[in-house]
């Protein structure tokens, strides 16, 4: 299914800002099994929440994947296929060379996605990077750059909406204009 004009622009966008490339984008093939593989990471601990599954969705839909992808990423059941074993050192391919960081990275942000991190989300996002072959001091390493990201993020919203949640600025501002 072709993308639409501002599906594109949503996803060039992202490319630019979060890697820097303006260029090309992974096929949707890959993008998929990357999504699923996120989806396996964020389940580690044998649980996928509602919330940890739509902010895969998102970040599939911010990349450009299309709508039956989103389909299949909507009913795909943990464990159901190896969707991990292509970022596995084992594997000698390439994805694993150049995503494997980032899928555990992104695999946290997805678990956390729900409200907090928790310690057995950890332990079982840990577990599956050893699995993987990444080593015990490079997960801690993701670890602490993926709470020292939240920390500053969460930091931003403080200082840019002091007095409110961004929820209740945006509903205080669609009350003044009578939206």
């Amino acid at each position: 299914m072709p993308r639409q004009p501002a599906e594109q622009v949503i996803t060039e966008w992202i490319n630019r800002d979060w890697y820097q490339n303006k260029d090309k984008t992974l096929s949707t093939n890959v993008l998929e099994k990357y999504m699923k593989a996120i989806l396996e990471v964020a389940g580690a601990d044998g649980v996928i929440t509602d919330a940890e599954r739509k902010w895969v969705l998102g970040l599939a839909a911010a990349h450009g994947i299309g709508k039956d992808e989103i389909d299949a990423l909507k009913s795909y059941k943990l464990g159901s296929e190896d969707a991990t074993s292509i970022f596995n050192n084992d594997s000698k391919l390439k994805t694993a060379e150049h995503y494997q960081n980032e899928l555990i990275y992104n695999g946290l942000r997805a678990a956390a996605a729900d409200g907090v991190l928790k310690q057995r989300e950890i332990d079982g996002i840990s577990a599956l990077a050893k699995k993987l072959g990444i080593t015990d001091e490079k997960f801690q390493e993701i670890l602490a750059f993926y709470k020292e990201e939240e920390e500053e993020r969460q930091k931003r919203i403080a200082l840019l909406f002091p007095t409110k949640a961004y929820g209740d600025t945006i509903k205080a501002i669609d009350t003044h204009y009578a939206k």
